[in-house]
C-alpha cells in the first residue's frame, strides 16, 4: 500500500487490533491498531462488509472431513453471535483471550492484506469463486489452515511444540503472516488463475512463493515491525530476522525462511520445498533495492552495499559492524529508504504478476515478467539486481521447461507442522 494511502486509512478508516507477529514472539505480546480503509460503520456486525463475513464456528470440523457439512455460502451451523463494533464503529475494543477478538482481527487481516494489495494492483482484485461473499471461520478443531475455491477460509491451531495436542492459545487466525500467507494464495487464484488442464511443479513452488511475498510485504506495513527489524539488524537486512522468518510459531520456530541459500538443483519437487528458490530470489530483490535506496541516499557506500550481498550467507561481523555505525543517528532515514523499497517492490511483483499467464507456468517465464515490469516502472532501473539475485539460483529466462505434472492442487494446506 502506498505511504498516501496508509496515511488516508489512519485518518478515515476503522479500527482493529492485529498482532504484527505471532504473540510469543519477544517485542510483540502485544495487538497493534491497525486502520482498515473503509469508514467507521460501514463494517457491519460478523464482522462483515460487501466482500466478506466472518461465522465463528463452534465445535466445526474442517469443510472435505468426514462429518462436515458441505460448504454453503451462508454458513448455518451452530456459531457465536456476531461479533458487534462499539458505539463509533470500530472494533478494537475487544480484548484478546476472547473469541471475539480472533473473529474480528480475521477479519481486519484479510481485509488489510486485500487493501494491501489491491492499491498496489492499482484495482479492485475480484474474487476467484462464484459467492459474492468470503466466508471466514476463525476456530475449527483441526492443527491445519486451508481456503477453497468455492470462497472460505478457516483456521485451526498449531500442534504443541511436545506434539501433544493443539496449542488452543495461538490460534492459526490471530497470526498475521500465516494468514496473510493464505490470502496470497487466493489473490493468485484471482489474478493468474488455475490452468484450464494441466499444473507444471513451479505453479506450485509460485504458489507457495506468491503467498510467501504477499505475506512479506503486508507485514513491512506495521510501523512496530519496521522498528524491531530496523533496529535489530542495524540495517543489515541480508540476515535471518523478523521479516525473514514467516510464519513464527512457538519457540523460534518458523514454517519457512526466506533469507535462504535454496537453489534449484538443491530442492525437491514438492511444492514448498520448490518455493524456496523463488522466494529466497525476490526477497533478495527487496533487500538490493532497499540497499540501492540507502547508496543513493548516501546512508551506506556502494562498497559496503556490495560486500553485503556477496557475503550474504557469511555473517561477516566487519559487514555488520559498519551497518551498526551508519545506522546510528540516521535511524528514520533508514526507514524511510525501506518504506520506499517496500513499495516499488510490491508494486514490482504486482506489475508482472498482473501479466503471468496460468498455462506451463515456469520460473523462467515469470522472473522475465518481472524483467518486464521493471522495463515499465523503472525503465529497467533493477535488472542486473533482478538477473544477479536469481541467476545464481539457478533460475534465468532460459530455465529448461520440465514435462507438466497431470493432478491439481485447488485446496492449499499451508501450515505444515
Amino acid at each position: 500500500m502506498s505511504q498516501l494511502l496508509d496515511a488516508r486509512a489512519r485518518e478515515q478508516g476503522t479500527r482493529f487490533l492485529i498482532y504484527p507477529q505471532n504473540k510469543t514472539v519477544p517485542g510483540f505480546e502485544q495487538p497493534e491498531v491497525v486502520y482498515i480503509n473503509v469508514p467507521p460503520g460501514s463494517v457491519q456486525a460478523g464482522p462483515e462488509d460487501e466482500r466478506m463475513y466472518v461465522v465463528d464456528a463452534l465445535n466445526k470440523i474442517p469443510f472435505g472431513f468426514n462429518g462436515s457439512p458441505d460448504f454453503a455460502y451462508r454458513y448455518q451451523g451452530p456459531h457465536a453471535p456476531p461479533v458487534q463494533p462499539n458505539a463509533q464503529g470500530h472494533f478494537d475494543h475487544l480484548r484478546p483471550g476472547d473469541r471475539a477478538f480472533s473473529a474480528a482481527t480475521m477479519y481486519a487481516t484479510v481485509r488489510r492484506v486485500m487493501d494491501i494489495w489491491e492499491d498496489y494492483f492499482g484495482r479492485t482484485i475480484p474474487w476467484p469463486f462464484n459467492p459474492p461473499k468470503l466466508l471466514l471461520i476463525p476456530r475449527v478443531e483441526w492443527g491445519n489452515a486451508h481456503s477453497g475455491l468455492e470462497g472460505f477460509l478457516e483456521f485451526g491451531f498449531p500442534v504443541k511444540p511436545d506434539r501433544h495436542g493443539l496449542d488452543y492459545d495461538n490460534p492459526y487466525c490471530e497470526n498475521f503472516d500465516v494468514l496473510a500467507h493464505e490470502m496470497g494464495h487466493t489473490i493468485k487464484y484471482s489474478v493468474i488463475g488455475v490452468p484450464q488442464n494441466q499444473i507444471t511443479d513451479e505453479y506450485g513452488g509460485h504458489h507457495e512463493a506468491f503467498g510467501d511475498l504477499v505475506a512479506i510485504v503486508s507485514t513491512l506495513h506495521f510501523d512496530s515491525v519496521l522498528e524491531s527489524l530496523l533496529h535489530n539488524t542495524n540495517g543489515n537486512l541480508f540476515s535471518v530476522n523478523e521479516l525473514s522468518r514467516m510464519g513464527e510459531l512457538r519457540n523460534g520456530r518458523s514454517i519457512r525462511i526466506a533469507f535462504n541459500n535454496k537453489k534449484m538443483s538443491t530442492v525437491g519437487r514438492e511444492a514448498h520445498d520448490l518455493s524456496e528458490p523463488f522466494t529466497g530470489g525476490a526477497f533478495d530483490i527487496l533487500v538490493e533495492m532497499f540497499q540501492i535506496n540507502l547508496i543513493e541516499r548516501g546512508l551506506i557506500s556502494q562498497q559496503l552495499g556490495d560486500r553485503a550481498y556477496s557475503a550474504h550467507f557469511e555473517q561477516v561481523p566487519e559487514v555488520q559492524q559498519q551497518f551498526t555505525a551508519l545506522f546510528q543517528g540516521k535511524e528514520k532515514e533508514f526507514k524511510d529508504a525501506l518504506l520506499d523499497a517496500r513499495d516499488r517492490f510490491g508494486k514490482l511483483m504486482a506489475t508482472a504478476w498482473s501479466n503471468t499467464s496460468k498455462e506451463d507456468l515456469h520460473y523462467g517465464k515469470v522472473l522475465q515478467d518481472i524483467l518486464n515490469a521493471d522495463r515499465q516502472l523503472y525503465n529497467g532501473k533493477y535488472e542486473r539486481t533482478i538477473r544477479s539475485c536469481f541467476d545464481w539460483r539457478e533460475i534465468t529466462t532460459n530455465t529448461a521447461i520440465e514435462a507438466p505434472r497431470l493432478e491439481t492442487h485447488l485446496v492449499d494446506e499451508l501450515v505444515m507442522v
